[in-house]
């Protein structure tokens, strides 16, 4: 008899990291084979700037996921898997979660798709810390984005009890268009955290030395205050730098394949994101920074360029460089594909996951 798991997490909209990995988790057929597979939803539908706000719908989230965990948790058990949130209140809600679990005698799976939680972590009160502590003792493992994370819990969970998983995405499906080789492509959400200002001043930068470049920000501003503040940046250059709104599906897969590199500088911590894996996946260098697990998926040098942070002068000197050297861009190309064939392809991801899934749920 297969033994069972229940997953936690909220599905799309809005569209975000941890939505979209909970679906690709419930959609995993190495899972559906492993486990009987079930669902605790958390799901709100509103706009991403109601994430961990205390609100009267966020409260009755919590409580209706809560109630039905306590049904799900009947019967024989087996292993419950969470996405491990970053705030106060979600943590709050989590830690319910996983004391319920842990109580009921089932193993406890969480995993850390940022790499915030120290931070937050090290910032709360004595008792909330102390709340915090006394919930990951009871969690049976937890997976983080990459080797390089494995601090965040120190002092928190034993080293044996951690363990890396990383994201996948879903291989793409390119047209045939021809791609524009001097096209910079920023994909993300216009926030300052994820160094679109940056990114914009590095492609005005890009422009004044080389007229023939092309810029796409393709994402949802954060703001109308920043949205005005990056249209009257760029008024001068025309339509060499489009902003071009939110783009998914079959609109995301031909923005990437027009594209000649993907410039995402976030400026504050990352987990493991998903756009960076989607450029690989379509064999574009990425001009990024080290933030969260980054590092360990763009390799400097090889499949782009890696800084430290993201500081417009620097981003600019190495997007000159791609462009002034084809032959260096198509060698990067190739090795981004290369790299996500080998690494980050959903189904490496799914079978990895399922793996880590199933040993738990056997010891």
């Amino acid at each position: 008899m297969k033994p069972r798991l229940v997953v936690i997490g909220g599905l799309p909209p809005p569209l975000h990291g941890v939505t979209i990995s909970t679906s690709l988790v419930l959609a995993n057929p190495d899972l559906a084979e492993a486990f009987v597979v079930r669902h605790v939803d958390l799901s709100d539908g509103r706009d991403a700037q109601n994430i961990g706000r205390l609100d009267v719908q966020n409260v009755w989230i919590g409580l209706r996921s809560l109630l039905d965990l306590a049904r799900q948790l009947r019967g024989p058990r087996g292993v419950v898997y969470l996405p491990l949130s970053q705030g106060l209140l979600a943590v709050l809600r989590d830690s319910l979660y996983v004391r319920l679990a842990a109580a009921r005698g089932w193993k406890v799976a969480a995993h850390l798709r940022g790499s915030e939680f120290r931070g937050f972590y090290d910032a709360q009160s004595r008792v909330a810390r102390w709340w915090i502590r006394g919930t990951l003792r009871r969690v049976s493992s937890m997976a983080v984005m990459g080797s390089r994370l494995h601090w965040i819990f120190a002092g928190l969970i034993a080293e044996e009890r951690i363990t890396v998983v990383v994201n996948g995405t879903p291989d793409l499906r390119l047209d045939t268009g021809e791609r524009h080789g001097e096209t910079g492509l920023y994909l993300s959400n216009l926030r300052r955290r994820k160094g679109v200002v940056e990114a914009l001043e590095a492609a005005i930068m890009v422009l004044r030395e080389r007229p023939t470049a092309r810029f796409i920000f393709a994402g949802s501003p954060e703001s109308p205050q920043l949205d005005r503040q990056m249209r009257d940046m760029a008024a001068d250059f025309g339509d060499r730098i489009e902003f071009r709104g939110p783009v998914s599906g079959q609109s995301k897969s031909d923005v990437l394949a027009q594209a000649g590199y993907l410039l995402f500088p976030p400026a504050e911590p990352e987990g493991h994101p998903r756009v960076v894996l989607e450029a690989l996946a379509a064999g574009l260098p990425v001009v990024t920074t080290d933030r969260g697990a980054i590092a360990e998926t763009v390799i400097d040098g090889a499949s782009g360029f890696v800084l430290d942070d993201p500081v417009p002068s620097q981003l600019a000197e190495r997007i000159l460089t791609l462009l002034g050297e084809p032959g260096l861009r198509d060698r990067m190309s190739r090795a981004a594909r290369r790299r996500y064939e080998s690494q980050y392809t959903q189904e490496h991801t799914d079978r990895q996951l399922a793996r880590w899934l199933s040993d738990l749920a056997a010891q």
